[in-house]
């Protein structure tokens, strides 16, 4: 039951950051806070800024990640989750050269 709440929690605040439009587009300070417990919100930033000072991820990194770590058969039965999602207006995407779980090059 847990992995269920997890995933769906997961599917929709990925949903959510794509599509938020707001007054400036900043997900994180304008909706999140109010959509999550303050003790799951201050962990959620203090993962953030730990990652942020372990990583140095480039736009696409984590679509490396993917390929890496999985088949293109282990990530298709989740694409169709994106299916129907609008881009938020303040951010673009530029486009990929492969589906996730195949080798962009």
């Amino acid at each position: 039951m847990v992995r269920s709440v997890i995933d769906e929690f997961m599917l929709q605040l990925h949903r959510d950051l794509v599509e938020y439009q707001g007054m400036n587009g900043d997900y994180l300070g304008e909706s999140l806070p109010h959509h999550l417990p303050n003790q799951a919100f201050f962990h959620l930033l203090g993962f953030l800024d730990r990652f942020s000072e372990r990583y140095q991820w480039e736009p696409g990194t984590a679509h490396e990640y993917l390929a890496r770590l999985g088949s293109r058969a282990a990530w298709l039965p989740f694409s169709h989750q994106l299916q129907g999602w609008v881009e938020s207006s303040h951010y673009g995407r530029r486009p990929r050269s492969a589906e996730p779980g195949e080798n962009p090059a």
